[in-house]
This record gives C-alpha cells, sequence and structure tokens, in this order.
C-alpha cells in the first residue's frame, strides 16, 4: 500500500509540473507577443521617419522606444524564470529553456541599442533597419514555436499553434505597414519594395486561411465578428494607388500616416483576438491547477482588453480579408507551415 500511494504520489507529482510547465509556457508567448506587438510598432514608425528624413516622427518613436524596452525587460524576467520550473528531460522543454537562454544574450537584442540611436539620428538606410526588426521578431516567433512544442497537453498545443499562424499573418501585415509607411513618406515610388508588399499581402492571407481553416469555431467567430470592412477599403484604396504608380514616380507623403493608420488599425484587432484567445487559455490552466491543488489559489489572468482607444478594426469577415489577395511570389521569410 505505501508503495502504490508513493507511486500515485508521483503520477500526481508529473501532473503538476505538466500543469506548471503549459502555464509558464502560455505566459511566455504572452510577454513574447507583447514585445512583438512594441517592436512591430517601433518598425513602422522608424521607417516612416527614416522615410521622411526628417523629425516629424521622432518624438512618437522615442515614446514608443520606452515602451518597447519596458515590454524587453518583462521578457527576460519571464525567460529568467524559465530555469526555475521543475527539472525536465522533455525535448522540447529542454528546446525552450536552450533557446529563451540564448534569446537573453541574442545579438538581436543587444544591437537595438546601437541601431535607435542610428535611427533618431538618420543614420541608418530604411532597409537596413527594416531587415534588423524582421530579423528579431523572427527570433521572437520561433520561440513561440519552441513554447508550442514544450506543451505536452496535445490539444492546447494544437491551439496554440493554430493560433501563432494568425501571429504570423500580424507580423506580415507589420511589414506591409512598415514598407508602404517608408515608401510613401519617402515621397517617390519603388517598384521593388511595392513588389514586397504585394508579396506580404499574399503571406497574410496565406497564414489567415491556415488560421481560419484550423480554428476552434470560438476563435473564428471571434475573428469574424471583430472585422470591419471600411478600414480594409481605406486600405485598398492606398494599396491601388501603389499599384497604379509607375517606378519612381512621385507620391504624397503625407499618405504615409494615413498608411501606417489604416494599417495599425488591422493590426489592433489582430493583437485583441491573440490575446483574448492566450488569456483564455491560461484562465483555462489556472482553473485546472486550482481544482488539481486544493488550497492553492488559482492565476487570475489580467485584463483581456487593449486600453480604451487603441482597440480598432479593419474587416467586417474572413472572407473580404482573403478576397483582397494579388498575384505575386512567396515572402522572403517564408511562411510557417
Amino acid at each position: 500500500m505505501r508503495q502504490e500511494t508513493g507511486h500515485v504520489a508521483t503520477l500526481r507529482q508529473q501532473a503538476a509540473n505538466a500543469l506548471e510547465w503549459s502555464l509558464s509556457c502560455i505566459e511566455l508567448v504572452q510577454g513574447c507577443t507583447d514585445l512583438i506587438d512594441e517592436l512591430q510598432r517601433e518598425r513602422g514608425l522608424g521607417q516612416l521617419l527614416l522615410g521622411s528624413v526628417g523629425e516629424s516622427y521622432a518624438s512618437a518613436l522615442r515614446e514608443q522606444l520606452q515602451l518597447s524596452e519596458e515590454a524587453e525587460q518583462a521578457l527576460r524576467r519571464q525567460l529568467l524564470r524559465l530555469e526555475a520550473l521543475p527539472a525536465t528531460t522533455d525535448p522540447g522543454q529542454l528546446k525552450l529553456q536552450r533557446l529563451g537562454l540564448a534569446l537573453l544574450n541574442s545579438p538581436g537584442l543587444a544591437d537595438l541599442v546601437p541601431l535607435r540611436r542610428d535611427l533618431l539620428l538618420l543614420r541608418c538606410a530604411r532597409q537596413q533597419m527594416f531587415d534588423a526588426y524582421c530579423s528579431l521578431l523572427a527570433q521572437l516567433l520561433e520561440l513561440v514555436e519552441a513554447a508550442v512544442q514544450a506543451i505536452q497537453e496535445p490539444a492546447l498545443a494544437q491551439e496554440l499553434a493554430t493560433l501563432r499562424q494568425l501571429m504570423w499573418a500580424k507580423e506580415y501585415s507589420g511589414q506591409e505597414r512598415a514598407s508602404g509607411a517608408g515608401l510613401y513618406a519617402s515621397a517617390c515610388h519603388d517598384a521593388r519594395v511595392w513588389q514586397r508588399i504585394v508579396q506580404l499581402i499574399e503571406a497574410q492571407h496565406r497564414c489567415a486561411s491556415a488560421f481560419i481553416s484550423r480554428a476552434r469555431p470560438g476563435a473564428r467567430k471571434r475573428l469574424k465578428d471583430s472585422l470591419q470592412l471600411e478600414t480594409q477599403a481605406e486600405l485598398e484604396r492606398l494599396r491601388q494607388q501603389l499599384a497604379d504608380s509607375v517606378d519612381q514616380a512621385a507620391l504624397d507623403p503625407g499618405l504615409g500616416e494615413q498608411w501606417f493608420r489604416s494599417c495599425s488599425r488591422r493590426m489592433n484587432e489582430l493583437r485583441e483576438v491573440e490575446r483574448s484567445l492566450l488569456q483564455e487559455m491560461q484562465q483555462a490552466l489556472a482553473q485546472q491547477q486550482a481544482r488539481s491543488l486544493p488550497g492553492r489559489p488559482a492565476a487570475t489572468p489580467g485584463p483581456n482588453r487593449l486600453t480604451p482607444g487603441k482597440v480598432e478594426t479593419v474587416l467586417r469577415t474572413a472572407k473580404a480579408w482573403l478576397a483582397s489577395a494579388s498575384p505575386g511570389s512567396a515572402v522572403q521569410d517564408g511562411t510557417p507551415a
């Protein structure tokens, strides 16, 4: 009987450890997406600043840098906590710890300090800045993928893997925001940048389609209900203007900020869907943990809404979004499977 009791206690501890790992993975993904969102906005504002070659957006960028640094420090604290999780031999969990440690010492994060300084002094090229941010954001999304692999509960891992498609759709939308904002702000059309935008639009559609085909009905409905057609129509008009322009033609630089706002409205809504689904996962795990460990209070998730005034929507239906695809080749960074 004593041996049986010890066996039961071991199984109970293993289940508790698995729950703790799953909850920590979801919290880590939330921290990653917080930093991703701030860096995406930082990248877009930087492209506006470099495209206009002036001080117009310097103040907004400085404010954004502070928000990005706060999100970075919060993620660093979460990465350090990975080492305090229960000891594991699971390959996925070991990989997550290894990637987390690598990110803490990543040249991508360290290089942000001189890059930001050069950016504010207008001493870096638009493409150089764009590539540096895209590389770092890809690292953060790789960490999200590692978190998926570290979760041992198949249903939860699949749900997070599906949500990752929406995260990539948002990243490609962010690359489109930055590319178009910089292009308009430069006041001169560049056919190569426009071709990249076309590819990014296609990548967004592929990722959105993958999310819609794999997500739970409730998640699909959440996305569908959050989308508005009006802002998409504004973005399509701005896209069409670039499509109709010949290489090196003059562009209205004032449309750069309008482009930035239009893309931001769509990205903010994707962010809201992303955040609310992560909050649902966290809450379900916390409740499960509370049931399995009597007397231990469940973690209380934070608010699952963005601050008032920040959330703006862009499409009414996913069909309207997917129907706006344009012909072209694959994007440079590729689309996740």
